[in-house]
């Protein structure tokens, strides 16, 4: 049986409310409680709500989304829905005024999601394009994690399980080492240790963010 969470909404009009993290968190645990989870597994839910609501924080152009969570067959969902309601034209002035008119390098994988999420906010279907720059060369992330869409009319849909196994098959030449520092990243990040996998799915009206996690 499917149960699900009511819908919060998360903001980031001009500053970032507390109140919005302490509000999904006790959502979280609430539903944990729901669910019978020990202390543990609470613990790693509530990690995740914290590293999806911190991507928000990083976004800075303003939006409003939707966060819930659904638990079926001992696997929660941890959703985080908008609408793409940003102007792409105010983007590309926003990249011009910089040193390079190019974005900064995505350090981290979490920052690597950010950036695929925030660019379906901006509704640019070629999300397959972001790139992360390593010492040793650079690695299309966007066009790794691509999978074929599953979410309803997405345009474009990338899975972290998915660029995970992309990098590892790439860094078994020892000469990549852009592959072999992507791996080191992915090693070391919190959210691909705990979460099974993370999917954004990019539609022609807005941008999902779903992490998956196993209960049992």
């Amino acid at each position: 049986m499917k149960m699900t969470t009511e819908k919060i909404k998360i903001t980031n009009i001009g500053y970032y409310d507390p109140n919005e993290m302490k509000t999904a968190l006790n959502l979280t645990e609430n539903f944990a409680h729901t669910l019978n989870l020990n202390e543990k597994m609470t613990s790693r839910l509530r990690l995740l709500t914290e590293e999806m609501l911190s991507m928000v924080k990083a976004i800075t152009e303003e939006f409003i989304a939707e966060f819930y969570i659904e638990a079926e067959d001992n696997v929660c969902k941890f959703h985080l829905e908008a609408k793409s309601n940003l102007d792409y034209g105010k983007r590309r002035e926003l990249l011009s005024v910089s040193t390079d008119g190019k974005n900064i390098a995505p350090v981290g994988v979490m920052e690597k999601i950010r950036g695929i999420f925030e660019a379906g906010l901006y509704n640019i279907e070629e999300s397959f394009n972001l790139q992360a720059e390593y010492g040793g060369g650079c690695l299309n992330y966007g066009m790794l994690g691509s999978i074929d869409a599953e979410m309803s009319q997405a345009v474009y849909a990338w899975s972290m399980q998915k660029y995970k196994n992309s990098v590892d098959t790439q860094r078994q030449d020892e000469d990549n080492t852009a592959a072999l520092d992507a791996w080191d990243e992915l090693e070391k990040s919190i959210i691909a240790n705990i979460a099974d996998d993370v999917q954004v799915g990019v539609t022609k009206n807005g941008v999902e963010l779903i992490i998956t996690k196993s209960i049992v």
